[in-house]
């Protein structure tokens, strides 16, 4: 989360002289650092409400850069392609570009963080699927055609649950879903202190129709994939689950 957004966000969360230096005092009004007068009450509230979409607005322009270019890169990895002879090695390709175009269509349209963060996880399954098509091509060169891969789910992309923008996870931990019974899910070590410690996570939320913003796994799963999915932490493969879902079907973020 940058600057601006954690400064919007303690301050839609009440927690304003903290945040932004303010002198707060129980006998008079508070003031700037200035001295000036500052609004109260209701006003603070718009204030700040007004400070975090200036804010999430700023962190949404960023992301998708960001996304363009992760995506640009990739595309002229699958574009230098050449069709693998051998049928496992062909198999992770066409993964690849498998999630390089649901990527593609996430982001044509991406409007908020949840969908922009699906754009940087799909990109990853990509270059994972790339990464595997490379390993299975040599070790047919070798000779080795009946080896297994190394792992049991070679495509898997484990990433944050809570918020997918902080990475790839480092270990598990028990997490509520939509009131469900706690699920073992994956977790940064940010996220992995923050629960031990019984803190605040920073968790991705998604904007929906009313215009609050709530945890994007809140959002029913009829109407994200990404809370379908936990972003591929459960729900079954996230690159079928978001190709499955465009551009035919429903949106990839809720709304």
């Amino acid at each position: 989360m940058d600057a601006w957004l954690m400064v919007a966000t303690a301050l839609a969360a009440g927690g304003t002289g903290a945040a932004v230096g303010m002198r707060w005092s129980s006998r008079r009004r508070a003031t700037s650092p200035g001295g000036a007068a500052l609004p109260g009450g209701a006003a603070m509230g718009t204030i700040a409400t007004a400070l975090y979409e200036r804010a999430r607005a700023e962190s949404v322009a960023a992301l998708r850069i960001e996304a363009d270019a992760r995506l640009a890169d990739l595309a002229k990895r699958t574009q230098a392609l050449v069709p693998a002879t051998h049928p496992a090695s062909l198999a992770a390709q066409i993964r690849a570009l498998d999630a390089c175009e649901a990527a593609a269509w996430v982001l044509r349209d991406a409007d908020d963080l949840p969908d922009l963060a699906g754009v940087l996880v799909l990109v990853r399954h990509a270059v994972r699927a790339l990464d595997v098509a490379a390993h299975r091509a040599g070790r047919a060169l070798s000779g080795d055609t009946h080896g297994e891969d190394a792992d049991d789910d070679p495509f898997r992309v484990s990433v944050c649950v809570l918020n997918p923008l902080h990475g790839i996870a480092f270990g598990r931990l028990q997490w509520a879903i939509r009131g469900r019974t706690r699920l073992s899910v994956p977790a940064c070590h940010a996220c992995l202190i923050a629960a031990s410690e019984r803190t605040m996570a920073d968790v991705l939320t998604q904007r929906v129709a009313d215009g609050a913003y709530l945890a994007y796994y809140e959002v029913p799963e009829d109407r994200s994939v990404w809370s379908a999915t936990g972003f591929g932490a459960f729900g079954g493969d996230l690159v079928e689950h978001v190709r499955n879902a465009l551009p035919g079907g429903r949106r990839a973020g809720g709304g």
